[in-house]
């Protein structure tokens, strides 16, 4: 039976739904080169009803025309010309991507292979104009009836809307890093360009105008990107005041507030932008930026619409996100004291807690020292027994960290409400007489007079007996730490319906600005005189809890200098006590008047003895170094005096002002000082010794319980040479105590050679002295963490293996080997992240560099390495730059050196280095170029970001950090950094250094290999 082309007749086809299927079945096919449907091979029939079926976007492109059937997926992304391009050739419908798109087909024609490409660019023109869109597809063949391959089938996925969010999403996240460097509003001018830069395709060109600060009518053009030299239409200065002003947009956002579009630039911009696509962009958005308070208008960033991109929603989300950005570099850099203060107010529960913390933190280290260092020293005795002084100051400090452990647990468990207080009748007078008793003895031995006042009363109080000894005991305590004249009395007496307790002192006293805080948890009086500087802040703040706990109030009179009187009432009788809390007369527990008492006998006990006594004799002194100590705690300093003098002489204070007043009378060899003291802390001291030209360069140890980077990084910039957190070894305490010492007898001798030499050589060594220091200062801050550990790994590691090598097996040296290769490569990590952070703080130093030479010597030395390589260099000669010569060695170790490195397994190995000019930039661009492995260039933006890898380590070794070092030394140069790669196809880096004004004139020229060289 003969067939005839019937609109809407699939061979061997049930009805498809859908707009596609619909089109296709009422079509006429005969016009067409597929002729009639009911001819088509069968295997057309099978391959459309298959793609009309998915849900993807599918296109089949059938025969020598490549006439395209799609579905409903695909129609979307054909936009307007669907459906008059259904059936149409695949040349006729996308005229403007056939060159890009045919070859992937043809291959697939030709060899039958199926084709994956991922994310690339297709320009296409389906809206008016040509977009910027990026697709991921596949082509594979598709066979007629006899086996032939007659046609090509793609799956698309548009990525267009991926690509631009993770590209603008990078942008605005490298500009919000730029926040914390702002501080004033050319450097906000200045970060926000360099990342604004480098965002061509979807600003092809920005500016930034910030409020002129002698004029807020005004405007002024602070920095600009995408533009060759003028800046077209835009003018350098908005004046809000002139009708007549050019770009009026601009003033018509500052005074509606809000975004403005600018229309119709194309033809104004002609001739003043680089342009990264051939079109010029024909409309801006210019977007006002509010200060912080949204008072007023500071700033207005106009942001240049590629022409290649549709305005949308998302468009719009990125220019506002990129504006707001900007809000917070000017906010950072016009409202620095101000955002200062209100982060000050908003943050004053978190200093109060670090405040603490850190109190704390040293209340636990302290005494956790002075037990585990005295048992460090027992177990290493042959008795491995512990008896005399180091016994008793174990058993003290063993104490005082119990209580303190009670205190905060007490304190804590009534800040939470959570105090299980049981109230039973007390006669309160004989309670606390006896709790105050108990300081009789040693508050006369400090030459004070206690006065007791507590008569008796036939009327029992309602307390919870730990709760009120705590209360008592805390209050006198503080009375004895802060009075060294005069009395102490403590009374009680009824008072209306209350009992009162009032604990008088002729101390010191509180200045009254401070006396609305004195009850606040964490808070203790800055600077104030006392006994010991130790103190948790939490004991007057415990009471007044639990004070309140007891349905009670507390309050303070005092006057700097003439004493202080804490005042507790408590209601008298029950009836304020709860049912479920009463109490049955059962014991409690054992009274905490020891540890106290025991606390406070610290605070009156002397200094350490005399280095010539038994402490240590003077047969056992190695070194006639003197070390000078400072500490506030007697056990801390009869245990650092015991430890150290039995290697060096040593001297003991109590306080940092009375350390610092016995290192400008005899300058010691080395100071080892508490952070947390009365009078001058070790912060302070620190600094007052540095200050002075008799102990500049005396080494500082500073002991302090504040751990973590932070806190060691803050001490270590203080000027001190090192940070010891407790609790400590005493052989760590030791050894670096002595390192110290050589280190400064080191030091010393090179000064006395230094005095020799001539005043350009005194100057040179001064200056690499401090910086040594300031390398000494970030060193120590990670290497004591990262660096021993590291080194001890290696170094047992090697140990075992030379030793007991033969005794291991094979298993056993391959993996201490491994071990050994692994921390290796992590010393290398911590070196590379050394010079990453010392390279911000560096200063640049300008002069020529040969950089010609620079790249022979980093090459030979590459070679000398690995001499079985075979690589044809090729650098230009007499290439020079006006940068730093130190800096410029590293950046072409890096790049010379990841250029050797991935060109090790690509036969013909080349590397070059040259200068050439580029249509990125208008001055010549410096390159590294080889024909190595290679990478993705999608992969581009994020190569020069910190620990970015795209090989494993077993391809090619490395940490991740090069290149993000040699982009920072060259922004720092002022200059951009880019790289053009392709997998298998090697890598060429750019950088630019731009030279300063008064840089010598150099000509350029081109040479026929397209590198040039400067003469």
């Amino acid at each position: 039976m003969a067939r005839t082309d019937t609109p809407g007749v699939f061979f061997n086809a049930p009805p498809i739904n859908g707009e596609a299927a619909r089109l296709i079945r009422a079509r006429g096919w005969t016009a067409t080169s597929l002729g009639a449907s009911e001819r088509w091979p069968s295997s057309l029939h099978n391959y459309l009803n298959m793609i009309l079926e998915l849900p993807t976007a599918a296109i089949i492109f059938w025969g020598p025309d490549h006439i395209q059937l799609y579905n409903d997926g695909y129609a979307v992304i054909m936009g307007p010309r669907h459906p008059e391009y259904l059936g149409a050739p695949f040349r006729d419908c996308w005229p403007e991507t056939y060159d890009t798109i045919h070859p992937w087909m043809q291959r697939v024609l030709d060899s039958g292979e199926t084709v994956e490409v991922n994310r690339t660019l297709v320009p296409l023109t389906r809206y008016g104009f040509t977009e910027e869109s990026y697709f991921t597809f596949s082509f594979s063949p598709l066979r007629d009836d006899e086996r032939r391959i007659a046609g090509v089938l793609q799956i698309v996925t548009e990525v267009t809307a991926a690509v631009l969010a993770e590209r603008r999403a990078s942008a605005l996240h490298e500009l919000s890093n730029q926040t914390a460097l702002a501080r004033t509003t050319q450097d906000a001018a200045r970060l926000a360009t360099q990342v604004l830069g480098r965002c061509t395709p979807d600003l092809p060109f920005s500016l930034m105008y910030f409020v002129d600060p002698d004029d807020q009518h005004s405007f002024v053009l602070s920095g600009s990107t995408g533009f060759a030299g003028t800046h077209g239409p835009f003018p350098l200065r908005i004046d809000l005041q002139d009708p007549a002003a050019p770009v009026p947009e601009l003033a018509r956002a500052v005074r509606e507030r809000k975004p403005v579009s600018i229309e119709g630039l194309a033809a104004a911009l002609r001739g003043s932008l680089a342009g990264t696509w051939p079109t010029l962009p024909a409309r801006a958005v210019a977007t006002p930026i509010a200060a912080s308070d949204q008072q007023s208008i500071v700033a207005v960033l106009v942001a240049g619409i590629s022409p290649r991109l549709e305005l949308d929603d998302h468009y719009r989300t990125f220019l506002q996100l990129a504006a707001a950005q900007l809000a917070n570099l000017v906010a950072a850099a016009r409202a620095y004291d101000e955002e200062r203060k209100r982060a000050e107010a908003l943050a004053a529960v978190d200093r109060a807690k670090t405040e603490f913390f850190g109190n704390i933190s040293h209340e636990f280290r302290t005494p956790l020292t002075l037990i585990l260092g005295p048992l460090e020293d027992a177990l290493l005795e042959p008795s491995r027994a512990l008896s005399g002084e180091p016994l008793a100051a174990v058993h003290r400090n063993a104490l005082r960290l119990l209580r303190l452990v009670n205190t905060l647990l007490e304190f804590t468990r009534a800040e939470a409400d959570r105090l299980q207080a049981r109230y039973e009748p007390t006669d309160l007078p004989m309670v606390t007489a006896g709790l105050a008793g108990a300081f009789q003895s040693l508050i006369e031995s400090a030459g004070l007079r206690l006065r007791i006042d507590c008569p008796r009363s036939d009327e029992p109080a309602y307390v919870d007996r730990t709760h009120w000894e705590r209360i008592v005991l805390n209050l006198v305590s503080n009375a004895f730490k802060f009075t060294f004249d005069g009395e102490i009395a403590v009374r009680l007496h009824r008072a209306d319906a209350h009992f009162e307790l009032a604990v008088e002192d002729t101390g010191i006293g509180i200045p009254e600005h401070e006396l609305s805080k004195i009850f606040e948890r964490f808070h203790r009086v800055k600077d104030a005189r006392g006994r010991s500087f130790e103190g948790s802040g939490i004991g007057l703040a415990l009471v007044r809890e639990l004070v309140q706990q007891h349905g009670g109030t507390v309050d303070v009179t005092s006057a700097s200098g003439r004493g202080s009187t804490f005042r507790v009432r408590i209601p008298r009788g029950d009836a304020h006590i709860p049912k479920e809390h009463g109490g049955n007369g059962a014991a409690h527990e054992a009274s905490l008047a020891s540890s106290f008492v025991a606390e406070a006998e610290d605070w009156l006990r002397p200094l350490g003895a005399p280095p010539d006594e038994p402490h240590a004799p003077p047969a056992a002194r190695r070194s006639n170094a003197r070390v000078l100590i400072a500490d506030d705690n007697p056990d801390m300093r009869e245990y650092l005096m015991r430890l150290l003098s039995q290697r060096w002489r040593v001297d003991v204070v109590a306080d940092g002002q009375a350390a610092l007043d016995a290192a400008l009378a005899a300058p010691p060899d080395l100071v080892l000082s508490d952070v947390m003291m009365p009078n001058l802390d070790g912060v302070a001291l620190v600094k007052a010794l540095r200050a002075h030209p008799s102990t500049s360069t005396v080494p500082v140890i500073l002991l302090s319980a504040r751990a973590g980077e932070e806190a060691v990084v803050g001490g270590l910039e203080t000027g001190a040479d090192d940070y010891l957190i407790k609790p400590f070894s005493a052989r760590e305490l030791i050894g670096r105590v002595g390192t110290h010492l050589e280190m400064a007898a080191l030091r010393r001798r090179a000064v006395e050679a230094a005095q020799e030499l001539a005043e350009t050589r005194s100057v040179l060594l001064q200056d690499l002295d401090r910086k040594n220091r300031e390398l000494e200062s970030f060193t120590y801050s990670v290497s004591h963490d990262l660096r021993g550990p590291i080194r001890a790994i290696e170094g047992f590691s090697t140990a075992v293996l030379e030793d007991h090598g033969g005794e291991l097996g094979l298993d056993g040296k391959n993996s201490l080997e491994r071990v050994i290769a692994a921390a290796r490569r992590m010393s290398q990590l911590i070196d590379d992240l050394l010079l990453l952070s010392r390279i911000e703080r560096q200063a640049v130093a300008r002069t020529s560099v040969d950089l010609s030479a620079v790249a022979r010597q980093v090459l030979a030395d590459l070679a000398a390495v690995d001499r079985t390589r075979q690589v044809e260099i090729a650098i230009a000669d007499s290439m020079s730059a006006f940068a730093d010569r130190g800096l410029m060695q590293i950046v072409l170790d890096n790049l010379l050196g990841n250029a050797w490195k991935f060109t090790a397994r690509t036969p013909g190995a080349r590397i070059e280095l040259g200068s050439a000019r580029t249509d990125r930039t208008d001055e010549p661009a410096y390159f590294v170029r080889d024909n190595g492995a290679g990478f993705d260039a999608a992969n581009a933006s994020r190569l020069f970001m910190p620990f970015q890898r795209y090989h494993g380590e077993r391809e090619f070794s490395g940490t991740g950090v090069g290149l993000a070092t040699v982009r920072r030394i060259v922004e720092r140069h002022g200059g951009r950094i880019w790289v053009e790669s392709s997998v298998g196809a090697g890598t060429t880096v750019y950088w630019t250094l731009p030279e300063p004004v008064h840089a010598p004139d150099r000509r350029w020229t081109m040479l026929p290999t397209n590198v040039a060289t400067s003469s």
